[in-house]
Order: structure tokens, then C-alpha cells, then sequence
């Protein structure tokens, strides 16, 4: 049987868009003739970047933290790790159960508030900072701000380096700095 397709094919066929610099410099506008990765005007990046990932994010699912909460109440707050709460709730039941009063208003409204409490957490949790996303951000602003204002431009790779110690962002902020004192 003959094959369909190579593996080379296929890869060249799933190339992205990313992957082929700009011609020109959304930024200043400057023609990119090279086809470089970066513009050679004010450092700003052609290649577009790829789209983000539709990918679950690390933290825990907010309608997940929810069901889980109304399902076992205290204990579905062990999904999104508050521990101490889940405790505090459950001593707050304890009594209630161990005596039998309250019936379905303490169990209904225990497990409404733990699942409150569970979608308040989980949707802590989505925004927590992410260091490549925040220090990518913050270095391409920089570059930007090299062709309209060095002074400005050195303060926020400075900030970079301050903010971000000992990390590969503060390390490409510092030779930014060298260069454009070099250059001044």
C-alpha cells in the first residue's frame, strides 16, 4: 500500500504563521528586508507570537471547586486546598450533625457557603502572576520605549532588573542597559 504522506510534508504543511517574520515593523514601520526575528529600528519583535493555548489553566476549575462543594460541602473545599477552612467548617457542623437539629437549612446553607467560598478561591487561583508571561510583557514595553525615550527606557529595564532578580528577564534587562549606555 502506498503511503499518503511523508513526515517531512507533514511538518512543512503544519508550519505556522509564527514561524515567518513581518515585513514590516508594526511599531515604527520600518521594512524588515532580512526577514529578522526583531526589528533592527527599535527592537520590537516580528514574529508573531502563537496564539495562547486553550488549555486548562493549573489552577482548579472553578465549576468543578463549585460542584464539588455542594456535593460533599467542607470537604469540596479540599479541591482548591483550603485546608483551614474546610476545618473551620466542619467544627461549625460537627454540633449540628452530632445532635441531629438544623436539618436540611444548616446542610443546605453549609454547602451554599462552601461553595462560595470554593469559586472565590478558584478564581484566586486563575490569577495568580505568572513570572514569563509578566517579565515578557514588561521587557517587550522596554524595547519600545528605546526608540522614543533612552531615559525612560533604562528605567524600566532597571525596574525589570530590581523586580526580577537573579532571573533570565533581569539578566537580558542588564545587557540592554550596557548596550544603550554603551551607545548613548
Amino acid at each position: 500500500m502506498a503511503q499518503l504522506f511523508s513526515f517531512g510534508s507533514l511538518r512543512e504543511m503544519t508550519t505556522t504563521v509564527s514561524d515567518v517574520p513581518a515585513a514590516t515593523c508594526s511599531w515604527c514601520g520600518r521594512e524588515n528586508k532580512d526577514r529578522l526575528s526583531h526589528c533592527t529600528g527599535c527592537g520590537t519583535r516580528l514574529v508573531s507570537e502563537p496564539p495562547p493555548e486553550v488549555a486548562e489553566s493549573k489552577g482548579p476549575r472553578k465549576a468543578l471547586a463549585v460542584c464539588l462543594a455542594l456535593a460533599f460541602g467542607p470537604l469540596g473545599l479540599l479541591y482548591v486546598k483550603a485546608w483551614e477552612t474546610a476545618f473551620v467548617m466542619i467544627l461549625i457542623a460537627a454540633p449540628f450533625v452530632i445532635t441531629h437539629t438544623g436539618g436540611l437549612w444548616i446542610t443546605i446553607g453549609g454547602r451554599i457557603i462552601c461553595a462560595t467560598l470554593a469559586y472565590s478561591l478558584a478564581v484566586e487561583g486563575d490569577e495568580a502572576p505568572n513570572l514569563r508571561r509578566d517579565t515578557a510583557r514588561l521587557l517587550d514595553e522596554a524595547a519600545r520605549l528605546e526608540s522614543i525615550d533612552r531615559v525612560k527606557a533604562i528605567a524600566a529595564y532597571e525596574e525589570i532588573v530590581r523586580m526580577y532578580p537573579n532571573t533570565s528577564a533581569s539578566k537580558e534587562a542588564a545587557r540592554n542597559i550596557e548596550t544603550m549606555q554603551r551607545l548613548a
